[in-house]
């Protein structure tokens, strides 16, 4: 666009100072010009030419500029959307997807202690995860796992078994902190309950918080 509007320009203004030459150096009803008359009306021409080479040349950096310009605006609000994003996902406003995985813990004994909920949230915290939702219950930063076992809360909202949790972030990484030895999903079989792993190129969490 930027090169259509400086060639449309450079047309414009090379016609109008063809124009101005015919208009000039023909005059109407003067045939004998004195000789020092066309010596001004060369230098007027000479200035005028310049004049609009002038115009032409700014005219093409002022077009350059504003093409520049709107790049980099447009640039500069790509930048601030996706910061934008990144940061509503992050506080748990903006619902995500991606590669992550699915975890269901079974607790068919309501023996699994908040203690073991909050270990996992922590873990795949610790191993990249970007989102994490566990039954409708959307995890942020001050996430609080509360209640006993078999009636458990997060941020005052229960959740019931089979506890499900869906978490977007690097799925390998975020494997191998659950089923590391020692780790989440031994602690849920300590207490006998079972937890099931599946990395997923593709999960949702949806849930939001206000």
């Amino acid at each position: 666009m930027a090169a259509l509007a400086t060639a449309a320009l450079t047309i414009a203004l090379g016609f109008g100072l063809t124009v101005q030459i015919r208009s000039t150096t023909e005059p109407e009803g003067q045939p004998d010009q004195r000789e020092e008359d066309l010596v001004l009306i060369l230098d007027s021409l000479n200035a005028r030419e310049e004049t609009l080479r002038r115009q032409i040349a700014e005219t093409r950096q002022t077009i350059e500029d504003l093409s520049s310009g709107q790049e980099q605006s447009g640039g500069a609000l790509d930048e601030a959307e996706s910061r934008a994003e990144a940061i509503g996902v992050l506080a748990g406003t903006l619902p995500a997807r991606g590669p992550g995985l699915r975890m269901t813990v079974q607790d068919p004994d309501g023996a699994v202690p908040a203690s073991v909920v909050l270990g996992a949230i922590q873990e795949l915290r610790g191993a990249g995860a970007e989102a994490i939702q566990v039954d409708d219950v959307r995890i942020v930063v001050s996430s609080a796992v509360t209640g006993t076992p078999g009636e458990l809360r997060i941020d005052g909202q229960p959740i019931s078994a089979p506890y499900e949790f869906r978490v977007i972030g690097p799925p390998r990484e975020l494997d191998v902190a659950l089923k590391v030895s020692g780790g989440v999903v031994a602690d849920v079989g300590r207490v006998g309950g079972k937890a099931r792993v599946e990395q997923a190129d593709d999960v949702t969490v949806d849930a939001t918080v206000d």
